[in-house]
């Protein structure tokens, strides 16, 4: 039997307490939206892998009282992929997050670009992150997963650029390659994982960032003859990356 599941800190269960105090948005929706009264059990997640089974002891107006039941860890679902994307307009980059969140990337790095449109300063950007990360937050409860992507901060493509040797993989998304696919791109480095995907602005990488990409290894690859919008690339190649991945592990066993 599977139950609601809502939202809470990350320290919480960590401190192993037997009652916690559900508060703010996560107890308007507990209260008001699904109606739970007291009695009734739910389940917390932090994601951080952690997941609570908690009854309801009391509800008021802001508040409901929970009694941790049980605590346990829950298996890393997330799938090797990680993501260097460009800044996207408006609520298009939250909706890159949250649908890559609903896939099991690991983590997703915010990149500035030569082309990209949109234009934040270091304020706006503290912000963005903050909202970015609850989007991925409440992606995860309602995919049901175990553990939040990662999302760092944005940096320039240059700084990303060394942050990925840990990748065994690496495939750069580029419109003007029109033979190597994104599974040979794959294939060629012997699908290897983790592997790190870039998807680049609305007006495409420079060829300076194209060069600086293959530099740091990094195979073009072409996501059909059709030119997509950054966040359809984006999430176009993790998911394909991923029925790959998933068909992998189902073979296997």
């Amino acid at each position: 039997m599977s139950f609601a599941r809502f939202l809470i800190s990350s320290d919480v269960l960590s401190r192993a307490q037997n009652t916690f105090t559900l508060t703010g948005r996560e107890a308007h929706h507990l209260t008001r939206v699904r109606r739970f009264g007291p009695g009734s059990l739910v389940e917390l997640i932090d994601g951080s892998g952690m997941l609570a089974k908690a009854k309801i002891i009391r509800i008021n107006r802001t508040e409901v009282g929970l009694q941790i039941v049980e605590v346990s860890k829950q298996l890393n679902d997330c799938l090797p992929i990680n993501l260097i994307v460009a800044l996207l307009k408006g609520d298009r980059m939250g909706w890159m997050i949250q649908k890559a969140t609903e896939l099991g990337i690991q983590t997703i790095c915010p990149v500035i670009t030569q082309h990209t449109v949109i234009k934040i300063d270091t304020e706006k950007t503290g912000r963005h992150l903050v909202r970015w990360k609850e989007i991925a937050k409440q992606a995860l409860k309602q995919c049901r997963g175990s553990l939040v992507p990662t999302i760092h901060p944005v940096v320039s493509l240059e700084e990303a650029l060394e942050k990925v040797p840990y990748a065994s993989a690496k495939i750069l998304l580029w419109e003007s390659e029109k033979k190597r696919s994104l599974f040979s791109a794959w294939g060629d480095q012997g699908n290897a994982t983790p592997v790190t995907v870039i998807a680049g602005p609305e007006g495409g990488f420079s060829m300076k960032e194209i060069l600086a990409c293959k530099e740091a290894g990094f195979s073009t690859a072409t996501m059909g003859t059709r030119t997509l919008r950054s966040e359809t690339a984006a999430i176009g190649a993790v998911a394909a990356l991923a029925a790959m991945m998933i068909s992998g592990l189902k073979e296997k066993r």
